[in-house]
């Protein structure tokens, strides 16, 4: 095949049209080579726009620089045949066997063991048909030679051929091997960015969460600021009631001595007080305020309306239970002696102190069971104060 050298500008505008095409790097460098060698473009397209892989189409260079037709390499082209197979079929155009025979060789997608056996029997058919066609001859002495001197060379180039097919295999095998690495490494890739994937996901999440944990710290601390001064404001309650507490007990003190001394003041003329009315008898006045027999003081403890009442206190004796419901009714009013709370103050004992701050906490809305658990405690007047204003505080918050 002749071949004209071209020129520069042809060479770098086939090359930018096979690099549009989506021809690889290492591919263009040789069909850059063959363009620049001369040989046309039409035909370096045949590898360089087929996509294949590079050893294929430095295999189809070669046999295109070793001076075939456009007829084979066509055939090359359009067959599909791996770089062993291509210069198997050069090598028997080379020895003679038509293009037309070589394709149908092709055709047959043989393996390349099969397609050599293929080619040795054609080529060896086309010989004897040859020979035949010679007869006897004065020339056949110098076709026997020119035979064997083929056949020998065909043997060296079998043997190149060998050589040639166990160096594709070999590249083969590693490029098979490099294959499997590449897609293990893309693999790889892909798991790695979904789990980057993952973790973004998890970042944002977290993130949110801690947004979310902040937005609840600040109600909380909120809650908190506002608790304290919640419990400040309760405390201050609280001391002013035990301060309310402890004078109201010093004014029960105050009275119950001023009652006592008044008493005893008039205990000489609580008989010469007695007046007689029509329908039964009346207590005068001295008589009302007189102490009774067996008392140490008086107690002037409020009733239900706000009216003053003076209760007498022993000091060491056990109150009597008939003697508790005397003192209650004087307390909390006519008609409650037979309830349940009666019954529960009955036999314990408690002062007028006591029994006032019980008075309190019903007034206070506590329950029965609340008032009851308040009078078996054994708190002292002041503990009780105490304790409804922490129920009362409870509830107020709940």
């Amino acid at each position: 095949m002749e071949t004209r050298k071209p020129e520069n500008a042809q060479v770098a505008a086939a090359v930018r049209d096979f690099t549009q095409k989506g021809c690889r790097d290492d591919v263009l460098r040789i069909a850059k080579e063959d363009l620049g060698l001369g040989y046309p473009k039409e035909l370096a397209a045949l590898y360089a726009e087929s996509g294949w892989q590079v050893d294929r189409c430095k295999k189809f260079s070669s046999i295109m620089r070793a001076d075939s037709d456009r007829e084979l390499l066509q055939m090359l082209a359009d067959g599909g045949f791996n770089p062993y197979q291509m210069q198997l079929l050069a090598n028997y155009y080379g020895k003679g066997v038509p293009v037309a025979q070589l394709r149908d060789v092709g055709a047959k997608n043989l393996t390349a063991y099969d397609m050599e056996q293929a080619l040795k029997r054609i080529y060896q058919a086309n010989r004897e048909t040859e020979t035949e066609k010679a007869g006897e001859s004065p020339e056949s002495k110098d076709w026997q030679e020119k035979i064997v001197s083929l056949t020998e060379e065909l043997r060296q180039r079998e043997k190149e051929l060998e050589e040639q097919q166990e160096i594709n295999n070999k590249q083969a095998s590693e490029s098979a091997g490099l294959r499997i690495k590449a897609e293990d490494l893309e693999k790889q890739v892909r798991e790695l960015e979904q789990e980057k994937a993952g973790y973004d996901s998890e970042k944002r999440s977290i993130l949110e969460e801690r947004d979310r944990f902040y937005q609840q710290s600040q109600v909380l601390m909120r809650e908190k600021e506002q608790l304290i001064a919640d419990i400040e404001e309760v405390q201050k309650e609280k001391d002013e009631m035990g301060q309310r507490l402890k004078e109201m007990e010093s004014k029960v003190l105050t009275g119950t001595v001023e009652t006592q001394a008044a008493g005893q003041a008039r205990s000489g003329q609580q008989t010469a007080g007695e007046q007689t009315v029509a329908g039964g008898s009346e207590i005068t006045a001295g008589r009302q305020m007189a102490e009774p027999a067996g008392s140490d003081y008086f107690a002037a403890i409020r009733g239900r309306n706000g009216e003053r009442h003076l209760v007498p206190v022993e000091r060491s004796v056990r109150r009597k239970p008939d003697g508790l419901k005397v003192f209650a009714e004087k307390l909390f009013g006519r008609g409650r002696q037979d309830s349940g709370l009666i019954k529960q103050l009955t036999g314990k004992g408690l002062n007028p102190a006591q029994m006032e701050q019980v008075r309190m906490a019903v007034q206070a809305g506590l329950t029965e069971k609340e008032v009851n658990d308040l009078i078996d405690s054994g708190f002292s007047a002041e503990e009780m104060a105490q304790a409804v204003e922490i129920v009362v505080a409870e509830k107020a918050y709940q």
